[in-house]
């Protein structure tokens, strides 16, 4: 096969020309196709592409960011994530139990019970709990429980790291992780689709050239960390990554570098569940003036209308967001009360009926702050809020963990309705979960 020899580009002599690839050497000694261009990331394939010369600084110190670089070996971290795979599959066939009785654990018992493996039961360190079945299961403390040399699945979305700790303590103990678990069954992804969890932790591995490009978007150094680590979580199948980079979870959507008080008075949110976002807002920004709430869960609705049914100025949608009119069923377990904590006059049980909006045909007063949070139709609703964004450039808060190519298409889908926002990106769990997009 014929190569096409690559023009070499030296940072400090040569302007680089829009449009043309050429061959960059890095600090550690690595040589990467870049282009300086406005295309989108869904048109990069072969080379890194960046929009402003001034990423040229970020990439030439890519060693850094040690996740990020390692994408430029794909092929050995594969192998690695192989073998990790067939180990883990080995221990998890001889039983184990499960370190963490709510949702999360409970996601990963159905699962692993679906599978006809061996739940030895739960541990918990609520004392409340001892005693308690879930789904059957008896729920343990860890310390009146012989687990010596035993295989534990630690399941917990924000106390993993702490877990892990305790429990390394006991001798010959075998410890996987919520990462290494999903991975090693084909578990699914956190979105409704149907992505398996495999597809997140490959995706940057198969398509590198997106995910490095994608990163050289974003505009501050604690998002690069941030992004260094999640690409660690996906492609090393780690939660410790987190532990230097997690933000609080208080601060989930409100993060202070790029909201602002004056964007979060008039605020829509897209996911409301039961008010809570909303009510956290206000804990940290004072009252808005006025906001939109969407939830398309029958029972969630109720109880978010409910809780503003004194305010006028808070608005309550029985609707989800999408880039047209669409209606669809929901079949009757609530995406996010797998647990049963929601206390509501209508049975989860029941069937909603879901009929999709754009944000544009229902909202016309100014919007400061977008919030959206629903289960893998993000980029739908940003299509459907093209004139609300177009005019009034909203601070946006976008999550960015049911799809695996989110971390890269999200940026996309801005960039086609407006090219002037920053990006910024933040972990508030220590899993791949809870991961916000800011355009500010």
């Amino acid at each position: 096969m014929k190569t096409t020899r690559l023009p070499e580009f030296d940072p400090a002599a040569d302007e680089m020309q829009a449009g043309r690839i050429y061959s960059l050497a890095l600090a550690d000694g690595k040589v990467v196709p870049v282009s300086r261009s406005e295309a989108f990331l869904c048109d990069v394939h072969d080379h890194i592409q960046l929009r402003h010369p001034a990423k040229l600084a970020v990439l030439s110190r890519l060693q850094d960011y040690p996740n990020i670089s390692a994408l430029l070996d794909a092929s050995a971290v594969l192998a690695e994530l192989s073998g990790r795979r067939l180990r883990i599959r080995e221990w998890l066939g001889e039983g184990f139990h499960i370190f963490g009785a709510f949702k999360v654990g409970l996601r990963l018992a159905r699962h692993a019970r679906a599978l006809g493996l061996d739940v030895k039961g739960f541990l918990d360190n609520d004392p409340a709990k001892q005693g308690q079945l879930l789904e059957g299961l008896a729920i343990d403390l860890p310390t009146s429980t012989m687990l010596e040399n035993s295989v534990v699945v630690v399941a917990s979305g924000r106390h993993g790291n702490a877990i892990s700790r305790q429990l390394r303590q006991v001798p010959g103990i075998r410890l996987v992780n919520m990462h290494e678990f999903l991975y090693a069954l084909d578990g699914p992804g956190p979105g409704l689709g149907n992505e398996k969890f495999s597809s997140f932790v490959e995706a940057p591995l198969l398509e590198p050239w997106r995910f490095i490009s994608a990163f050289l978007r974003l505009d501050d150094e604690a998002s690069r960390k941030v992004y260094d680590a999640l690409i660690g979580m996906r492609t090393r199948l780690s939660i410790a990554s987190a532990q230097q980079v997690m933000s609080p979870w208080s601060e989930e959507y409100f993060d202070r570098a790029f909201v602002q008080p004056g964007h979060a008075a008039r605020f829509v949110d897209a996911g409301a569940a039961s008010g809570d976002t909303l009510h956290r807002l206000e804990a940290n920004f004072g009252p808005v003036e006025q906001a939109w709430l969407f939830e398309p869960e029958l029972p969630a609705y109720y109880e978010a209308l409910r809780s503003v049914s004194d305010r006028p100025n808070v608005w309550v949608f029985n609707m989800g967001l999408d880039e047209a009119p669409s209606r669809t069923t929901y079949q009757p377990e609530l995406s996010y009360d797998i647990a049963g904590e929601l206390s509501s006059h209508v049975p989860a049980s029941i069937t909603s009926y879901i009929q999709g909006v754009p944000l544009d045909a229902v909202v016309q007063g100014k919007v400061g702050l977008f919030k959206l949070d629903i289960e893998g139709m993000e980029a739908a609703a940003l299509r459907g809020a093209r004139a609300v964004i177009s005019r009034d450039r909203p601070t946006l808060a976008v999550c960015a963990y049911h799809r695996s190519d989110d971390f890269w298409r999200l940026m996309d889908e801005v960039s086609a309705i407006r090219s002037d926002y920053r990006i910024g990106i933040r972990l508030y769990a220590d899993i791949l979960e809870d991961i916000t997009l800011y355009f500010y």
